[in-house]
């Protein structure tokens, strides 16, 4: 049985989305044509993104919320389920990402897991784990964002291996940047920093956590767990 139900995690989306905030600059979460248009504040293709998860897109109001961004100079993506694709056929689907789902609550004893105290530490643990660009990561976590919601550290021996940010609502929890250092790879510590954010999941009252993931990765997040309970596009405007 799924942890958690494709249109429970589809109505999540924009809500764990909008919890970038604006404690940086460029960032903005505004609702235009009914749909929430939330920027990251960073100068790539998923910067700015327009969120049709929740229900099935109307192409007109996509259209709407599209044209706002590139008023302001944006060219958004756009978020839908995959059942939807069909409705904007005439956008490109630029990535294909699955949305796995799993219960709160886990037990791991490979890291030492803790919040992160130093904005610095946290963003070259993602930065390394995800190959980033130079001033990105820097861009993604400003040290408003530590305060804002957990930013979890997995070490071994004292050396910071492994990061990850969990995201929670009410009852529902989106992971996000989950990663481990390359060269500590292959060792048991990517199951164990999920396994890390599951518990602290649970500590702030949430029954289940999400996350997306490249397709091609869902089986080691099935193998730690989690369900494969529905697929997210991110389609482009022509």
């Amino acid at each position: 049985m799924a942890a958690v139900s494709a249109d429970r995690v589809a109505a999540d989306y924009d809500d764990r989305l909008s919890s970038y905030g604006d404690r940086a600059p460029g960032r903005y979460v505004a609702e235009v044509a009914g749909l929430v248009v939330v920027s990251l504040g960073v100068e790539a293709p998923w910067g700015v993104q327009v969120v049709a998860t929740d229900a099935r897109p109307d192409p007109i109001r996509v259209a709407a919320a599209v044209a706002w961004c590139r008023e302001r100079g944006s060219d958004p993506q756009v978020r839908v389920r995959g059942r939807d694709r069909h409705a904007l056929a005439a956008y490109r689907v630029v990535e294909e990402l699955a949305a796995l789902a799993a219960p709160a609550g886990a037990e791991q004893d490979l890291l030492d897991v803790s919040h992160a105290g130093d904005s610095d530490v946290f963003r070259a643990l993602y930065a390394g784990s995800f190959g980033m660009p130079p001033g990105l990561a820097q861009q993604l976590v400003v040290a408003a964002d530590l305060d804002a919601l957990p930013h979890l550290v997995g070490r071994v021996d004292g050396r910071p291996v492994a990061c990850a940010q969990v995201r929670a609502g009410r009852d529902l929890a989106y992971l996000g940047g989950v990663g481990v250092l390359p060269a500590y790879r292959r060792r048991g510590y990517g199951a164990a920093m999920l396994a890390a954010c599951r518990q602290e999941a649970a500590a702030v009252g949430c029954t289940a956590v999400w996350l997306n993931a490249e397709m091609k990765t869902a089986p080691f997040y099935e193998a730690t767990g989690f369900e494969l309970v529905d697929t997210h596009l991110a389609l482009a405007a022509s």
